[in-house]
């Protein structure tokens, strides 16, 4: 009887360990750990209860009992106290039995179940560890809910194996074992040191490794980063198989992380910010093109103008993002900010951002979104907006900030979408439908390399046709890169939008307009990324600077027009007068640059993607 009950308990282990899910099957265990010991308690308790006659049997009953309920979980019964006790008391029938075998049982079951979900997980960790060294690896630093959710995103490919590092809850760490992920907690890992490298099999010739340093402190990220590079460059790691991605400071952080020329470093890098993020989802989701109209040679047909509510971190992101997005040949652009204490915490901004400030049509107003001087101006300006955005903390205040303005806006015959961007998320309010919410761990487009595809072809007609794509993109430093992706962002909405057929090529008028929309976007982007017009004084100056150098033989020579150190650029002027520029500057180099003719190559390669017919050069056939 002992050995089939004990068997069966085993075989029924067996069966939920392979039938349920992990949660379940560690929570069929604990409740039958919990009948058995209050059964066994109760079986054994009554049992040497009808044994003692005085102080010192009734003790020993105790001890007796907790004994023989322990030897419950390895196997083991005492039935002949129990059935002596059934004697006493005149009891008899198999009710009494089987109630003593299905404690034992569930005892017998608990503790199989418990050893197989133990050795389960060491064999799924082996596994994994295996797995490591025929997959790719893609390496999670930071452990928090937009991670597991962007962890239970990738795992879906079956060509890569997902690795946690950092202290998980017991949620989380269920969560990670659902999705077949590996969890590295040690220190080894958490601060990577010599092995960890060897622990997830990254070697010199296998395949690639790709890090999201996405934990809630930026520079905690960045130390991380920078520890496993130089595990990577002491291992000499081909940067072409590796690749970042970085919560932290994109100014700060990307060049020095970014390879490029003789530096080393990681092949890809995208660095971004909470705030960032949320403004780059709200623009690629509801791109500002979508919110105006063109003629048919590309032109916009109407103003962008553009409502913002709150200037805080979030906010101050946005109004970049909306200053190199809404640009438009033909439409006048122009920003209405709205925030109390928006003079209490801009000043780095209007240090950094002043030449985008200065040369941009933006007006602040010192009022709340609830004040009566933003709904006096709702309602006077409410025919000609065309784009709301709300950032002014959590969801419930941005929610009831929406309806308020949805509400007016109707009263006066506009039915406009509201967007609020608050918690790491871009809600589309609506009056005539429901709400939409994106999360920035749904935003595939950031993690996926579908943008840097469409970049380095810009890339690649910023330099020469006829060079190595991929090499020419291993070349540039990370804000050029950045400067590619931005243009390959706006152009992905923008083309789709003017183009009616996006089969056939633009004609030269329309390809004009949208050469002019480009070099407006390219403008927009620079002055929001704290670049200013390069003075003709200082102009002069790098020019005669070139030719010191080229009469000294020195190469690469100075770029006479761009000033990446201090942020200054010469072609920050307007489409007319590029044209000079470009003579001036062949005049000095006795090159060919053509300004103007750089925008039109970036709207026809870009056009060419679309259709999908971009560059099928492979590397070393260019």
């Amino acid at each position: 009887m002992v050995v089939i009950v004990f068997s069966a308990a085993v075989f029924m282990a067996l069966i939920l360990y392979i039938a349920l899910e992990q949660d379940k099957r560690e929570r069929l265990t604990g409740i039958a750990f919990f009948i058995a010991t209050a059964g066994g308690i109760l079986i054994y308790g009554f049992s040497y209860a009808t044994e003692g006659h005085s102080f010192f049997e009734d003790s020993s009953g105790v001890f007796k009992t907790l004994v023989d309920v322990g030897r419950m979980f390895v196997g083991m019964n005492n039935e002949p106290v129990y059935r002596a006790m059934l004697e006493d008391e005149g009891l008899s029938g198999g009710v009494w039995s089987l109630l003593f075998w299905v404690t034992h049982f569930l005892a017998y079951y608990s503790m199989a179940s418990a050893a197989i979900l133990t050795l389960g997980k060491g064999a799924a960790r082996k596994l994994q560890l295996w797995l490591l060294n025929i997959r790719d690896v893609d390496l999670i630093y930071g452990i928090t809910d937009n991670a597991i959710a962007l962890g239970r995103h990738i795992a879906t490919d079956p060509h890569l194996s997902v690795v946690f590092v950092g202290q998980a809850t017991a949620a989380q760490e269920l969560a990670i074992r659902q999705m077949k992920a590996l969890l590295l907690s040690d220190d080894m890992a958490t601060v990577p040191q010599e092995g960890f490298l060897d622990c997830i099999s990254v070697k010199e010739k296998k395949g690639r490794l790709k890090l999201y340093a996405i934990s809630k402190e930026g520079e905690a990220n960045y130390n991380y980063a920078l520890r496993l590079l130089r595990l990577l460059e002491k291992r000499k790691i081909p940067v072409k198989n590796t690749s970042l991605v970085l919560l932290g400071r994109e100014e700060r952080h990307g060049n020095v992380l970014q390879a490029y020329s003789d530096h080393y470093g990681y092949g890809e890098v995208q660095v971004f910010d909470g705030a960032e993020l949320t403004s780059r989802l709200l623009i690629q989701r509801y791109p500002l093109c979508s919110a105006i109209d063109f003629d048919p040679k590309g032109r916009a047909e109407q103003n962008m103008e553009v409502l913002l509510v709150g200037f805080g971190h979030s906010g101050q992101e946005i109004l970049r993002k909306i200053v190199a997005n809404g640009q438009f040949e033909g439409s006048r652009f122009h920003v209405d900010v709205f925030d109390p204490e928006y003079g209490r915490h801009d000043g780095f901004y209007q240090k950094r951002y002043a030449a985008m400030l200065e040369n941009y049509d933006i007006c602040f107003h010192a009022n709340g979104g609830r004040s009566r001087e933003f709904c006096a101006f709702l309602e006077e300006h409410a025919k000609r907006l065309k784009y709301i955005v709300i950032s002014i903390g959590d969801l419930g205040k941005c929610r009831e900030l929406a309806e308020e303005i949805m509400e007016l806006m109707i009263k006066t015959g506009r039915k406009l979408p509201v967007y609020a961007c608050c918690d790491s998320s871009v809600v589309r309010y609506h009056p005539q439908d429901e709400s939409v919410t994106h999360n920035l761990h749904d935003m595939e487009t950031l993690f996926g390399a579908d943008m840097d595809r469409q970049a380095m072809e810009i890339n690649h007609f910023y330099h020469d046709p006829a060079g190595s794509l991929t090499e020419q993109w291993q070349e540039a430093d990370y804000f050029s890169r950045m400067s590619c992706r931005a243009s390959a962002d706006f152009l992905g909405s923008y083309l789709p939008r003017v183009l009616q057929d996006e089969t056939e090529e633009p004609d030269k008028e329309m390809l004009e307009n949208l050469a002019k929309t480009e070099h407006l976007r390219w403008n927009a982007f620079h002055y929001s990324m704290g670049y200013s017009c390069m003075e003709k004084e200082e102009w002069d100056e790098r020019a005669a600077k070139f030719r010191e150098q080229e009469e000294k033989g020195i190469s690469p020579r100075i770029r006479i027009s761009k000033d990446p150190e201090n942020h200054r650029h010469a072609c920050l002027v307007d489409w007319d007068e590029l044209d000079a520029l470009s003579r001036k500057e062949n005049a000095v180099t006795g090159g060919h640059v053509d300004y103007k003719q750089m925008d039109r190559d970036n709207v026809v390669t870009m056009a060419k993607l679309l259709r999908g017919n971009g560059s099928d050069k492979e590397e070393g056939n260019a």
